[in-house]
This record gives structure tokens, C-alpha cells and sequence, in this order.
């Protein structure tokens, strides 16, 4: 058993851990089940390279992250050094543009935060069928994305954020149906509906949480984040 120690969740998710923490563990420990310690995982996005760090010390991946900057790679790379992890995790740099372009047969793909910055749905589809390309038979992508949510989500990215992607393909149920023509099997769970404007206050935060899931569960058409578990067969 890995001895190691890396970096905490909360490390690994580096921003709004009130409310992307649960979403994250969810679809980690989800997948988890499907894939034993030693498994091959690609990682898209690896920024700091804390998330590779956890999901190698945690879970006994083999993490190669590609990610679009080198310094990224850089900075992936002296964090990986930190948790003596350097022979579990491997970082590579590619252009934004290239990325369609990587070939595998992993085991699992891993990425949070991405999909979310596709604009047009043609393009969310072939997203889709590359991740489904880049994992073997039986493999699985594991994808934890910002969700459409609710008028009060769409007036502060549209309004106050002023966000160019507030009208991209951000989860719901029209991308939830693309994800369910692509894969096999599928298994989402939705976080946030309103608790994710009170993540600065994490004990409200948690509060509104538990109300949430009892009264007002977040669904694919309103929800901020969405934790996905999708497998080939």
C-alpha cells in the first residue's frame, strides 16, 4: 500500500472546496470501484499538478496529465517532486487546440472544470467521442463539470462575472443526453443549487447543503456541479 503522503483534497481541488470537494470525492470513490491500484489515468487540465498528486498518493494511480502551458508543467512537476510521487505522475504540455489530437488506451480519463469552456454543442459532441476513444474497452471517464444551474447561477455569471462562457455548453439535461449517446453506462449526481453562493462560509454552506438534498435536490437542468461516471463496455 502507497505510504506516501499527498497533498489533502482540499489541496487538490484549490478553489470553492465547500462545494466542488463533495462533487470531486463523489466521482473519484465512485470510479474508484472500477479501478484498482496500478491503473493507467489520464488527467486533462493538470494546472498545479495537485489533483494527479492526490489521485497517484490516494488512489495508486499512474497519472499522465496533459496540461497547455510550460510552466504549468513546470510547476506540476516541482509538486510531484514535493510528495516524492515523481515515478506515478508524468506531465506533459499540449496546445489547447491539439488536444483532440492525443491517442491512448487508458484506463481512465480524468478531468474537472473543462467542458464547461466548449461553446458549441457540435464541439461538445466531439469531445465526447475523443475521451471515449482515449480509454480502453471497459474504461472510464470521470468528469466533474459546472452545470447550467439556476437564474440566480446565470444573473451573476452573465451580469456581475460578466463571463464569456455563461452561454457555453454548460451541463444540463441537453448535454447529460449527449454524454448518455456516447457512453454505456452512466452515473451522475448533482451538487448545488444555491449553497454555492455561501462557500465562503463553509458551515452555512454545508447547512444549506443538507436542506438542499432533502427539499430542493440540484437535477441536470438546475445544478452547479455535475459528477460524472461514464463507462464503455
Amino acid at each position: 500500500m502507497n505510504k506516501k503522503k499527498g497533498p489533502s483534497l482540499n489541496e487538490a481541488i484549490e478553489w470553492k472546496q465547500a462545494i466542488w470537494g463533495p462533487a470531486v470525492s463523489s466521482a473519484l470513490d465512485r470510479a474508484s470501484v472500477l479501478l484498482p491500484r496500478g491503473e493507467r489515468i489520464l488527467e486533462v487540465g493538470y494546472n498545479s499538478g495537485m489533483m494527479s498528486s492526490y489521485m497517484a498518493c490516494r488512489y495508486g494511480w499512474k497519472v499522465t496529465g496533459y496540461d497547455i502551458k510550460d510552466e504549468l508543467k513546470a510547476k506540476a512537476e516541482q509538486t510531484a517532486k514535493r510528495y516524492q510521487l515523481e515515478d506515478e505522475v508524468e506531465f506533459r504540455v499540449c496546445s489547447a487546440n491539439n488536444t483532440l489530437s492525443i491517442r491512448g488506451s487508458y484506463d481512465a480519463v480524468f478531468l474537472k472544470s473543462v467542458l464547461y469552456h466548449i461553446a458549441d454543442l457540435a464541439d461538445y459532441r466531439e469531445w465526447l467521442f475523443w475521451l471515449r476513444s482515449v480509454v480502453r474497452r471497459g474504461g472510464v471517464v470521470i468528469a466533474v463539470e459546472n452545470g447550467k444551474g439556476g437564474w440566480l447561477d446565470k444573473t451573476y455569471r452573465k451580469v456581475l462575472k460578466k463571463v464569456r462562457w455563461a452561454d457555453f455548453q454548460l451541463f444540463s439535461e441537453q448535454t447529460e443526453r449527449e454524454f448518455r449517446n456516447v457512453f454505456d453506462k452512466i452515473d451522475i449526481q448533482y451538487f448545488g443549487r444555491y449553497s454555492e453562493f455561501f462557500v465562503s462560509y463553509p458551515k452555512i454552506c454545508k447547512a444549506i447543503q443538507r436542506i438542499e438534498n432533502k427539499y430542493l435536490p440540484a437535477k441536470a437542468e438546475h445544478c452547479f456541479i455535475a459528477s460524472i461516471v461514464a463507462q464503455t463496455t
